[in-house]
This record gives C-alpha cells, sequence and structure tokens, in this order.
C-alpha cells in the first residue's frame, strides 16, 4: 500500500511540474500571432507568426534608421545623424528554448532580406533601393504572466546585394503582443 501511495504522489507530483513548465507562456503555444514595435535600425512595426513551435516567420515595416547615409550610387557611410527611410524585411526563423521555468527564453536564429527605400521624402536629395540578405539571431524572453507578451532583442548581420556590395548589422530591441 506504502508503495502505491509513495507511487501516486511521484505521478502527480511529476504531471504538475510539467503543467507548470507548458504554461509558463502562451506565446508560440495557444497565441501564434504577435504585433509590436521595434526600436533601434530600423524602429519599424513588427509582426511574428509561428508556424509551430519551433518555427516562425517574422515581418516589419521600417520607417526610421540611425547612422547610414547614401552616397549617389547607393552605397552607405556612417553619418551620425537621424535620418528617414522606409524598409520591408521578412525572416523565416528557428527558435529553441534555453530557460523554461516562470519565464522562457528562447534563441533563434533565421534568414531573410529587407528592402531598403531611402531619400524619398526629401524631393531635393537622390534616392533609390537597397535589397540585403540578413541573418538574424536574437533572444525572446516571454513571461508567465502577462503570458501574451515577448521582448527580443536580435542582431542581423546583413550583406548589401543591390547596390554594389556592402556589409551592415540591423539591430533590434521590440516587444510584441500576443493574439
Amino acid at each position: 500500500m506504502k508503495r502505491v501511495l509513495f507511487l501516486a504522489t511521484l505521478l502527480v507530483a511529476t504531471t504538475s511540474v510539467g503543467t507548470g513548465m507548458a504554461r509558463a507562456t502562451e506565446v508560440g503555444n495557444y497565441r501564434t500571432f504577435g504585433l509590436g514595435v521595434q526600436l533601434l535600425d530600423p524602429t519599424a512595426i513588427i509582426g511574428k507568426v509561428f508556424l509551430n513551435r519551433t518555427e516562425a516567420v517574422d515581418f516589419g515595416l521600417g520607417f526610421w534608421g540611425y547612422g547610414r547615409c547614401y552616397h549617389n550610387d547607393g552605397s552607405t557611410y556612417y553619418c551620425d545623424s537621424n535620418h528617414y527611410d522606409y524598409s520591408l524585411h521578412f525572416d523565416y526563423l528557428y527558435e529553441e528554448p534555453i530557460v523554461q521555468k516562470t519565464v522562457r527564453l528562447d534563441w533563434h536564429a533565421g534568414a531573410g532580406g529587407r528592402i531598403i527605400f531611402w531619400g524619398y521624402n526629401d524631393s531635393n536629395a537622390d534616392h533609390g533601393v537597397t535589397l540585403l540578405a540578413r541573418v538574424p539571431l536574437g533572444l525572446d524572453l516571454t513571461f508567465h504572466r502577462p503570458s501574451w507578451l515577448e521582448i527580443y532583442l536580435e542582431l542581423a548581420p546583413a550583406l548589401v546585394v543591390i547596390p554594389p556590395l556592402g556589409f551592415t548589422i540591423d539591430i533590434g530591441l521590440g516587444v510584441r503582443a500576443y493574439f
């Protein structure tokens, strides 16, 4: 009889611990679509859709950049000034958990692209389009309460494909609410 009580207690304890960890957050499990904002470069309105627990796609509409200016041929240089440009990005992400307790900390890596439209807000300036191939790498933090919130930090090294070849790094700090 003692053995049966011990096994029953062990089963209940194991089940309740597993359930608590699985319910640490709803992001990526029950809530798969998120919208939010990102600061730094680019400052953007961003979204993310989980395809399953380890795969997602993210996208964004950028509307401000810092420190990146353009020569007439479209190549970039550091200009240490605020300027406006518009961009669209789309990435495929693979995610894995690092910590899964009362908070969940995931790392992600992916591949995607970004297109930047620059100089179109100033009729006196040159304008053009820049195409980048990106490799986003980041950390995503979700919580038990509120279970619909995600905070992330992302570095995205990027190869400038058009115009002439170059290299840049996008850096984003953002928050998303999941529905």
